[in-house]
């Protein structure tokens, strides 16, 4: 069987509901569209999950509930903005939008979108109660570039700020109050379409299925359950991990496959999900890259090698090493995040004869080193 399988899990949230007030701005009733203002966070978002600089896996899968303000209105030292907020109906599924009006200090008037990501059942349910605080952070938001590990310090702030910029985002010093919009709610239902609330929910669920990768896993395949051998193709893995639930709604589409790449017998190497899309395949670790090699490594499991390649060719470690040195420098990924899927979780995978340290040393050979 395929053992190198570990689907990913996201914390539950109760679907959010938020009660009409009469506290909300008027203003913003008269000028917003609700059409329009659903589409600008979907826009805000689709930019923002082409950002290298992203917020980190571990706070994306900590979130129950997201705060998205497209625009703001006013002075910097007055700010009104309209606004939607979603919160999580299941670990994959997010609610529809609901309106609601943030009044506060610190944002830049007209130009930066405000993204307020609620970490906290706390928080979750001050939203939904009809205000919700937000105070000056106590230290920067985590960014991926620069915060490379998340601690639990920043998955326990409760409420964590940024601020987008044409695609970029930023930690933000903003202070105010959330509340819900009683002027635009109303005109919800008779004013949005059902696709443009459907293109929004996808938004938000590829939003927080992007990644920007912090490391990379290394595992072999193992065979197909119930077909006793090792895959042959992408396509062969698609539709096992297809049976197995592994789906994933990223940058529009849906894939399958839990790995990013594999690696057949002759050496070639063939894509899986995109590199900016969530992985599948070790819980934990999927914001870093899995890379599957074709075959069973293990003289444990595969002692004779009835099961497929009892060791990985030279053509395959070679490619290994070529798509890691490339990945590596692509996305700054330390040494120390290139790890079997053995060394970080209770499996044999890729196998006590996998060549790891030996793959290691000729990672670190550069071409030129070679001649």
């Amino acid at each position: 069987m395929i053992t190198c399988l570990v689907s990913f899990s996201l914390n539950k949230a109760v679907p959010f509901l938020l009660v009409a007030s009469s506290l909300a701005s008027a203003a913003s009733g008269g000028q917003v569209k609700p059409g329009r203002l659903i589409k600008d966070a979907a826009r805000v978002l689709d930019e923002i999950a082409k950002s290298r600089n992203a917020v980190p896996d571990a706070v994306l899968n900590s979130t129950k509930c997201i705060v998205l303000i497209p625009s703001s209105s006013g002075k910097a030292a007055n700010i009104s903005a309209a606004g939607v907020a979603s919160c999580r109906e299941t670990p994959v599924n997010w609610g529809s939008p609901a309106f609601i009006i943030f009044r506060g200090l610190g944002i830049q008037a007209h130009r930066n979108a405000l993204l307020i990501f609620i970490l906290s059942d706390r928080g979750m349910q001050q939203l939904r109660s009809g205000e919700l605080q937000i105070r000056a952070p106590r230290r920067a938001a985590p960014l991926v570039n620069t915060t490379p590990v998340t601690t639990q310090v920043d998955l326990t702030a409760g409420v964590l700020t940024y601020e987008g910029a044409t695609g970029v985002l930023s930690g933000s010093k903003v202070t105010g109050v959330i509340r819900p919009d009683s002027v635009l709610t109303p005109r919800f239902s008779n004013s949005v379409s059902k696709k443009t609330i459907e293109t929004y929910q996808s938004s938000v669920i590829s939003f927080f299925n992007t990644i920007t990768a912090t490391g990379i896993v290394i595992h072999h395949t193992a065979v197909i359950p119930g077909e006793d051998v090792v895959p042959r193709t992408e396509g062969h893995v698609d539709r096992y991990h297809q049976a197995k639930g592994f789906e994933i709604l990223c940058s529009g589409r849906i894939y399958h496959v839990a790995y990013h790449y594999l690696i057949m017998e002759d050496g070639s190497i063939q894509v899986g999900r995109p590199e900016r899309c969530e992985g599948a395949h070790a819980q934990g670790y999927n914001s870093y890259l899995g890379i599957s090699v074709v075959g069973d490594f293990s003289s444990e499991d595969n002692p004779t090698g009835k099961k497929g390649p009892a060791r990985p060719t030279a053509k395959q470690i070679a490619s290994l090493v070529q798509l890691c040195r490339r990945l590596k420098d692509r996305y700054n990924i330390p040494l120390q995040h290139i790890v079997r899927h053995s060394d970080i979780s209770s499996t044999r995978c890729p196998g006590d004869r996998f060549p790891f340290q030996s793959f290691l040393q000729q990672l670190q050979q550069r071409p030129r080193d070679l001649e």
